[in-house]
């Protein structure tokens, strides 16, 4: 019996979160908006080959329709998006911004969420650098107008991880399990790696779990670890010319993780994740991925995007706010007194339906309101339960 059950990683948000959630969705939508951001929605349920491509194949919800095609539920925007772009022919450039439910599966005992909000931003069809700036620029704006605490927005490249494998000729297990090591950070697994698959660049895989932190030691380090003109010196030259078109105050949040794997596999480029203090993992990541679209028949496409996860934003946020709630009043009142109260109704002042007053003020109570407000002969009695 499983009426009263819930699929693992999925949950039911209620009261406080539900509406947290909800408010955070509406509030980063109206300040990407501003920020010249044009709005698309796709739908929850897509074929299954808009997302053949990816290895992770099994991450996805997939299932048949009643003529025996195979649908899943989104695992990701981008690739919806892409299929939008292709499919409508729209015309180049645009900056788009969405948001919606994402789906993906992990095993039970890992305890992830197989559901969540996503919002996030695609920049397509922009050619020059400006759209990395502009991506981590908006990230960082967003994050700064939702007073995110102490965060700060790792860089990465696609290509660090992607010349190693074609230099070592790594077979697909092969790249799992060094995909699998480098995401774990695990040295001691990386030494052994090293010893099977010995070349060049055996000092610099050894030590990618070190390679993250403040950029210019970090940068300098790797330079030292890679052989001379190696192709992996040109990704750190991007890395760091693009660093310095940043104003002060960015770069002041900007780290490097030279380390950084993507979770999808279209990612070419530039990479970035967002971190914070209370949040076990990156809540926030993007990058370019100019091939993407080739999948869709499309010719080589610039675009750059991220995504956040609004579940843990809102997580992080909540545990901020405790300390500084807004006043709510809970006003009681009797039937023949329903005009009289209901003007006094606003966005902190709400009515009791509670037919005794005792019963408004257990209710005040239980739900943390400030004060409970009634009625004695015609007269305001304003009772406060708690001054913050």
């Amino acid at each position: 019996m499983r009426k009263k059950q819930l699929p693992s990683g999925t949950h039911d948000k209620l009261f406080r979160r539900a509406k947290g959630v909800y408010q955070l969705e509406g509030q980063v939508n109206r300040l990407l908006g501003e920020r010249g951001f044009q709005r698309i929605e796709t739908p929850t349920i897509e074929f299954a080959e808009v997302f053949e491509d990816e290895r992770n194949q099994d991450d996805l919800y997939r299932f048949f329709d009643a003529q025996g095609r195979l649908l899943t539920l989104r695992p990701d925007m981008t690739l919806p998006v892409g299929r939008v772009v292709a499919s409508t022919k729209i015309d180049l450039p645009l900056k788009l911004m969405y948001s919606g439910k994402i789906f993906r599966y992990h095993d039970e005992m890992k305890g992830l969420q197989n559901e969540f909000t996503q919002v996030g931003v695609e920049i397509i069809g922009f050619p020059s650098i400006k759209a990395e700036v502009e991506a981590i620029l908006s990230a960082e704006y967003i994050l700064k107008q939702l007073d995110v605490p102490t965060f700060h927005i790792e860089i990465g490249h696609a290509a660090i991880f992607s010349k190693i494998v074609s230099e070592l000729k790594l077979s697909e297990q092969a790249r799992d399990e060094l995909k699998k090591h480098v995401l774990n950070k695990n040295i001691t697994e990386l030494y052994t790696f090293t010893k099977n698959f010995p070349s060049d660049l055996d000092a610099f895989i050894a030590e990618i779990p070190k390679l993250f932190g403040q950029i210019e030691p970090v940068l300098a380090q790797a330079k030292q670890l890679l052989p001379n003109e190696h192709p992996i010196l040109v990704d750190l030259s991007e890395i760091e010319h693009l660093v310095r078109l940043f104003p002060a105050s960015t770069q002041e949040n900007l780290r490097v993780d030279l380390g950084m794997v993507g979770a999808m596999d279209y990612y070419t480029g530039i990479m970035f994740a967002s971190f914070s203090e209370g949040i076990p993992e990156a809540f926030l990541s993007g990058g370019r991925y100019d091939y993407l679209f080739q999948r869709f028949d499309m010719a080589k496409t610039s675009s750059v995007g991220w995504a956040m996860n609004l579940e843990s934003v809102f997580d992080l946020l909540y545990k901020k706010q405790t300390t500084r709630r807004k006043e709510k009043i809970l006003l009681h009142f009797e039937i023949d007194e329903v005009a009289k109260a209901t003007r006094l109704v606003d966005e902190k002042i709400e009515l009791s339906l509670f037919s005794k007053l005792s019963d408004t003020r257990l209710f005040a109570e239980k739900w943390q309101y400030q004060a409970v407000w009634y009625f004695v002969n015609g007269e305001l009695v304003k009772e406060v339960l708690r001054d913050e």
